[in-house]
């Protein structure tokens, strides 16, 4: 059996590869060209059917000995280069390519090999592609997508310093085999792609990573947000609401600050009927300073809204509970257990019931990262940046989005 020097169409590739399998019995730990014993994909041998055929899905990608980027490079093999899968380890799958070559290639970078084709670029792409990265780098090159200070050590940190010097092929080859951070490992990709004059298929990369970008940028609009308060800092005041100009007013005036829960049922608020006790005590009330949990997360919102010049969906205030109101907020893949669900972004609201008293927790999510860890911005004695902390998992009541907020996403990111 032997294979020509150039394959003439995916058809002919599967066909060939189909040929190759024939009569082969692929069984589960069965290798049917001998050696290790290798987990297998799928019993059928009929690669002609399209089931285990698959694609290089990137312009050029790297063809190992093993599953990982520790292991030899055997060949780097252009988009559309048509194999057939028969093993998977690790988020790595092994395939079986033309002329004799049999290798390990990462699953997110192969394509259903089934209509193989190449990307034609367009005009309308390199503008698309430019404007995406005039947009990213406009409000990410200093932060998440800043190559500057990433040792060589790290094979991004070599593909930066390819990219500097005009090798924009080892800028994406080192880049694609990075596995430091992926989402800055396929932005230089994509920016390597364009580099290369292949813009539908930077404009492909960009569009797998749009989501992550925006909500990197978005945490980064949140933060803004939330600075003043954290640097103030604004002291946890319970039924608070102050902004950080009115808390700087009541606190240069010397007036209190902060007021615990207890206080405020025993000395402001009649808990049997949830009215003021009086006029007195509302007046005195109104005086001390600070911001409760759910007055803090409207107030960051608020101001990203007015930033955005969208429509604040609240009236007034309202409470931890009321946060998840119907009229100003939707949730996030209801019943989804434990947060956080698939589909919340940074600035969504993470809500928790206490079940007694109207007693609640509110916070605003920025994001969840590779070890799994729930980072929000929330308040305590005063708002401070954390991983959620274990013990208020129990209580999670879910994930809420306001009203609006893709709107102002959008444009605050645009």
């Amino acid at each position: 059996m032997y294979y020509r020097e150039r394959w003439m169409s995916a058809a002919g590739a599967i066909a060939a590869i189909a040929l190759l399998l024939t009569g082969s019995n692929l069984h589960a730990q069965t290798n049917p060209f001998g050696g290790s014993q290798v987990q297998v994909t799928s019993s059928s041998t009929d690669a002609s059917s399209g089931r285990g055929v698959v694609s290089i899905g990137e312009s050029w990608v790297n063809v190992r000995s093993g599953p990982g980027t520790n292991n030899s490079i055997l060949k780097t093999l252009p988009r559309g280069s048509v194999g057939y899968v028969i093993a998977e380890k690790n988020g790595w799958n092994q395939v079986i390519f033309g002329n004799g070559l049999k290798g390990w290639v990462r699953a997110d970078l192969l394509a259903d090999g089934s209509g193989i084709s190449s990307i034609p670029a367009t005009s309308a792409d390199k503008a698309a592609v430019q404007k995406s990265f005039a947009r990213w780098d406009k409000h990410l090159s200093k932060t998440s997508l800043d190559y500057s200070k990433i040792p060589s050590y790290y094979k991004l940190g070599r593909a930066w310093s390819a990219y500097q010097k005009g090798d924009w092929q080892k800028a994406f080859e080192l880049a694609q085999d990075d596995a430091s951070n992926p989402l800055r490992a396929k932005y230089l990709m994509a920016k390597s792609l364009y580099q290369l004059g292949k813009y539908a298929e930077a404009k492909a990369q960009l569009a797998k990573i749009e989501r992550a970008l925006e909500d990197e940028a978005f945490t980064q609009v949140i933060d803004t947000a939330t600075k003043p308060y954290i640097d103030e800092p604004v002291y946890f005041k319970f039924g608070g609401f102050d902004d950080v100009a009115t808390y700087k007013k009541k606190k240069a005036n010397g007036n209190r600050i902060g007021l615990e829960s207890s206080e405020y049922y025993d000395d402001f608020v009649d808990i049997s009927t949830w009215k003021w006790k009086s006029n007195a005590a509302y007046n005195e009330f109104q005086k001390i300073a600070g911001i409760d949990c759910s007055g803090f997360v409207q107030r960051v919102q608020m101001d990203a809204y007015k930033q955005a010049g969208v429509t604040w969906p609240v009236q007034g205030r309202t409470s931890a509970g009321g946060l998840s109101s119907t009229g100003i907020s939707k949730e996030v893949n209801p019943g989804y257990r434990p947060p956080p669900p698939p589909d919340a972004r940074p600035g969504d609201m993470i809500l928790f019931d206490y079940g007694h008293n109207r007693y609640g927790h509110s916070a605003i999510y920025r994001g969840t990262d590779v070890n799994g860890n729930i980072h929000v911005v929330m308040m305590g004695d005063v708002p401070y940046n954390c991983i959620l902390p274990a013990e208020k998992i129990q209580y999670y009541k879910g994930t809420y989005r306001m009203k609006g907020m893709d709107d102002v996403r959008k444009k605050l990111t645009a």
